[in-house]
């Protein structure tokens, strides 16, 4: 049988298991509100800070991309997520559709930009395109479609106005990975394919 010619994969930093159950706390609060088939929730134990999305990668780009990862030169640091917003950014009075519903970085965003924009140099390097824009957030949930009522959209932006400040605690960033994305319909799987120790 042949091999695969290519490895869908991206650069993350993955979150500690103390935030990640946070994270399927939140799940929980939001699920109470009724949104099946509206909302698709990222699985916790997935939730990961993605630093650079590469796609498709042939096989034989693979051990590049580890070499290069192996020559980064951040140290490492401390990040606090903390606070529950949405994209398209708008006030919640005047919000009226939400794509992304996402956890917020309070501490350590400086740092994760520079650990980000040497990634991004680096794969430039390689020929990956380079990212204009990069937000420190996790995501929580995507929305597939549009909400059924204004009741509805209220609903979440008033979940979303409690959660505003919620706290889902502080890890040290030690790891850099490239991981392997398989698309399945129960949802994506990940393999670590190389991770790179800060030090």
């Amino acid at each position: 049988m042949e091999s695969e010619k290519f490895m869908r994969a991206f650069i993350a930093v993955d979150l500690s298991e103390g935030i990640r159950n946070r994270i399927a706390g939140l799940k929980e609060d939001f699920a109470q509100l009724g949104l099946e088939g509206v909302v698709k929730f990222v699985d916790p134990s997935l939730a990961h800070q993605t630093v650079k999305f590469l796609g498709d990668v042939p096989d034989e780009g693979v051990e590049q991309i580890k070499a290069t990862l192996a020559g980064i030169s951040q140290k490492p640091f401390e990040i606090e997520l903390r606070g529950v917003g949405f994209f398209p950014k708008a006030s919640l009075e005047k919000a009226r559709n939400i794509r992304v519903i996402w956890v917020g970085m309070s501490s350590g965003k400086e740092q994760l930009k520079a650990l980000q924009e040497e990634v991004e140099s680096a794969m430039y390097a390689l020929g990956y395109p380079l990212e204009r824009r990069f937000s420190a957030h996790i995501t929580l949930c995507r929305v597939k479609r549009p909400f059924r009522s204004k009741g509805e959209l209220h609903r979440v932006l008033t979940k979303i106005g409690e959660l505003h400040d919620a706290e889902l605690g502080k890890m040290r960033v030690e790891e850099l990975k490239l991981k392997k994305s398989t698309l399945t319909p129960q949802g994506p799987i990940y393999e670590d394919v190389y991770i790179k120790r800060l030090v």
